[in-house]
């Protein structure tokens, strides 16, 4: 092996020396050459390269030595093996995870306690307050107070004064199956004869009036809406004015609905009025029950329709007819459109007339006048409701009704006090009068627009005209009237409100001179405004007749003039 590489070596010294002493001789002859052609002589020139040696190595053998295979050796002792069945149970794996809880949020304070009060012009006061528990889903008591007085009016200072008084005290407890209500309230209207002539001064308690109210009721209900739904109130009520006047009414009212598959519903609503009055001249039992049964359905898609009649029953002598009347009950509504509703109603009923009613409207009513029922013979209202947007909305339509024994207001005047008392005196009241039949349409239009909590707006005109029949004209009663409403709440803090009602159009006959008198228009521009100056402590400012209209509402009887009122409001 060595000599190989000894002749490899040899061979590569000898190689590259030739290779250098030919690469030298060809340099230096072509150095010649190119002088001699620089001279300008050119030769001719002949190179031989002879190689002579050849070199001969000789074969080298190649030896391969197999190892030989390592002799088999017994393992001592024996491999065996023994396979068993494995079997394992492991224990049910209950994680207990833990899972992340969003922080639940706290609910805002409650300030269900209030108290306001204020003070105005015309000598004018006022205070209201609520006290109620704190929230809780099962019960609530509470007592709601209000007390606003005026103690001058607009005609001969303190004789034109008023008052309204009003305390309640209510409550309610839920449960699975049903909610029940209740309230106990007391009420005290008071005001005075401010229309009088006498030749002498006026003790003004002898031209004072007060209706006083005491009433309890109790409602119940189903907790949760079902099938079967219902709402039934009973309550008592007790009456007195301050001279003989006294009524008492216990009712009972009921309403139901059966909701049946494919969403038809069979209705039922009804009410029983026990009326005892008694005055100087009548002590009267007064008696009215009507039942009102009815079936909804869906005769075709976007129609909902109602069918039923109404039954009134009633002691009252003189009623044409006996006793009871059946009054048709048909209502349908079409939605035309996802924003079009067309609505008609073809109805009637026995509207209810007691001392409750007519001396919440007209204080200044006179004593011993003979009450009735108004009896709706029918009502025809009809009209188009649609959504101009989400919020915009609005409604136009016009009913007739033909009405008998409806009543109005005529002015008379006399010397007797309400107990029947000879004072020197010449009062100016208001005795009840009624008309045979009476035909009344109404075309009227409403518009709304309300923009979440922050502005919300509402219009509503109507036109009055009534075909009378003995009475010579709707005494008291306007030709038209319209309401306009505007809330408005900046940043939360300041909420303001305004409206202007305008009403005319009345008739009113001048007692003992027979003059046929046109009420002025009334026109009444009220405003009021808010501040929070935190969510418990908010200051008002509330000014109405803002035009200073002593318009008249009832002949001889002034309204006062601009009224301003400011206070303070606090919740606890």
């Amino acid at each position: 092996m060595s000599s190989i590489l000894s002749i490899g070596y040899y061979f590569r010294s000898y190689g590259f020396a030739c290779g250098v002493f030919l690469l030298l001789a060809f340099t230096s002859h072509a150095q010649e050459t190119w002088e001699k052609e620089r001279e300008g002589e050119i030769k001719d020139l002949e190179i031989e390269i002879t190689k002579e040696r050849q070199l001969i190595l000789p074969r080298a053998n190649r030896f391969f030595q197999k190892i030989p295979p390592r002799a088999y050796e017994p393992i001592v002792p024996a491999i065996t093996y023994d396979v068993k069945p494995f079997s394992y149970s492991a224990s049910n794996f209950v994680p207990a995870i833990r899972p992340l809880r969003i922080r639940q949020e706290e609910l805002a304070k409650l300030y269900s306690n209030y108290v306001s009060g204020g003070i105005g012009n015309y000598t004018s006061f006022m205070v209201e307050g609520n006290v109620a528990t704190k929230r809780d889903k099962k019960k609530m008591l509470g007592a709601d107070f209000y007390w606003r007085s005026f103690g001058k009016g607009p005609v001969d200072g303190d004789h034109s004064a008023s008052s309204t008084t009003r305390f309640t005290l209510y409550g309610k407890t839920v449960t699975d199956a049903a909610t029940l209500y209740g309230d106990l309230g007391y009420q005290n209207q008071r005001g005075y004869f401010y229309n009088y002539v006498s030749a002498t001064d006026v003790n003004r308690d002898k031209l004072k009036q007060v209706y006083e109210r005491f009433g309890v009721n109790m409602t119940v209900e189903n907790t949760k809406r079902g099938d079967f739904n219902y709402r039934l109130q009973t309550g008592y009520s007790y009456l007195r004015d301050a001279y003989v006047s006294t009524e008492g009414e216990f009712s009972v009212l009921f309403k139901g609905e059966r909701v049946l598959k494919g969403g038809n519903r069979i209705l039922l609503n009804a009410d029983v009025f026990l009326i005892n009055r008694k005055d100087s001249m009548y002590a009267q039992s007064r008696n009215l029950v009507r039942i009102q049964p009815a079936y909804e359905f869906n005769p075709m898609e976007k129609l909902t329709v109602t069918v039923g009649v109404n039954l009134a029953f009633t002691n009252e002598p003189g009623v044409d007819g006996g006793s009871m009347k059946v009054y048709p009950h048909v209502q349908g509504r079409y939605a035309a459109s996802d924003r079009i509703f067309f609505y008609a109603t073809l109805t009637g009923n026995m509207d209810k007339v007691n001392l409750h009613t007519l001396s919440a409207e007209n204080i200044w009513l006179n004593s011993n006048n003979l009450m009735l029922h108004t009896n709706r013979v029918f009502e025809l209202d009809g009209g188009l409701q649609t959504a101009l947007g989400k919020k915009l909305s609005a409604r136009v339509g016009a009913s007739y009704a033909s009405l008998k024994n409806l009543y109005f207001y005529q002015a008379v005047r006399d010397e007797f006090d309400l107990s029947g008392t000879t004072t020197g005196i010449d009062f100016q009241k208001f005795d009840l009068v009624y008309d045979k039949t009476t035909g009344r349409i109404n075309p009227y239009a409403q518009i709304n627009f309300a923009q979440s909590d922050v502005l919300d707006i509402s219009l509503r005109m109507d036109y009055f005209n009534y075909q009378v029949d003995v009475v010579s004209y709707a005494w008291h009663r306007p030709t038209y009237r319209t309401d306009l409403r505007v809330q408005y709440a900046l940043f939360k803090k300041i909420y303001l409100q305004a409206g202007f009602i305008t009403q005319g159009g009345m008739k009113a006959m001048e007692p003992g001179t027979g003059l046929i008198r046109t009420l002025d228009t009334a026109a009444d521009l009220n405003f009021k405004a808010r501040y929070f100056f935190s969510k418990q402590l908010s200051g008002f400012v509330q000014m109405d007749n803002l035009l200073s209209n002593q318009y008249p509402i009832y002949l001889g009887y002034p309204a006062r003039g601009f009224q301003a009122l400011v206070g303070v409001s606090w919740s606890l």
